[in-house]
């Protein structure tokens, strides 16, 4: 293949990069309308705004216990390693 035919074919795929990202752009636009419009509800779901606060809530409360736990698994792990190390400083102290 030539130069010339090298630079067609990129400025071919170039034009449909860009087709294909306005028509991304456009999905994106038209699903962010359905999901973010205040005070109604999407119309797949077949749930009420009440009813979506109340799960929001719980989802919420959800990840702040799990963030929690995480947190006292983390506390717990930092103690067992200080106790080890702390004993292994002790052995090489008393043995050195």
């Amino acid at each position: 293949m030539s130069f010339s035919g090298f630079v067609f074919d990129m400025i071919g795929r170039d034009k449909a990069n860009r087709e294909m990202l306005k028509l991304r752009r456009e999905r994106i636009k038209d699903l962010n309308g359905k999901l973010c419009k205040p005070g109604k509800s999407h119309p797949d779901l077949n749930i009420s705004l009440t009813e979506f606060e109340r799960i929001k809530k719980q989802t919420k409360e959800k990840e702040r216990q799990e963030q929690d736990k995480q947190f006292r698994y983390t506390c717990i792990s930092v103690a067992f390693l200080g106790v080890i190390s702390l004993l292994i400083f002790v052995v090489f102290k008393l043995f050195l």
